[in-house]
């Protein structure tokens, strides 16, 4: 892999953790709004996961899809299989949720399991792609 793959591949990654840390800021406090919380947990694992495409050079389309991602991610490692499940879970916060009329109310639990599910998904990847210099 290419000096400059790692290089954008770590800056994709800090996109990443900028969009957890937001996320964990949220839940803190009162009254956080859920879409807004969800929003920042699917962005954190949809760059997360493009950061480790970029690392091995895999092209991507510029899609909000995490189970797509996913399955791009599957053939370098069959680990990321773990998250396919919460996958489908994570993908609506990046646009479905952003309207008043397009889904129901999102439950409290579900907008804790996304930002958990996200910090997962951030920490396994960066695992892969190592600390920023």
């Amino acid at each position: 892999m290419s000096e400059l793959a790692r290089e954008l591949a770590r800056e994709w990654l800090t996109k990443a953790g900028q969009d957890l840390r937001v996320a964990r800021y949220l839940l803190t406090m009162d009254e956080p709004p859920p879409e807004s919380v969800g929003f920042h947990a699917q962005q954190c694992a949809e760059k997360a996961l493009k950061s480790y495409l970029t690392l091995h050079q895999i092209p991507f389309e510029y899609r909000h899809d995490i189970s797509y991602l996913i399955d791009l991610c599957m053939p370098l490692d069959e680990d990321f299989e773990r998250f396919r499940a919460k996958a489908d879970e994570l993908t609506p916060y990046a646009v479905e949720f952003r309207y008043p009329d397009a889904l129901p109310p999102i439950p409290w639990s579900s907008v804790q399991t996304a930002v958990e599910t996200a910090g997962s998904i951030f920490a396994f990847i960066k695992e892969r792609v190592g600390p920023s210099p």
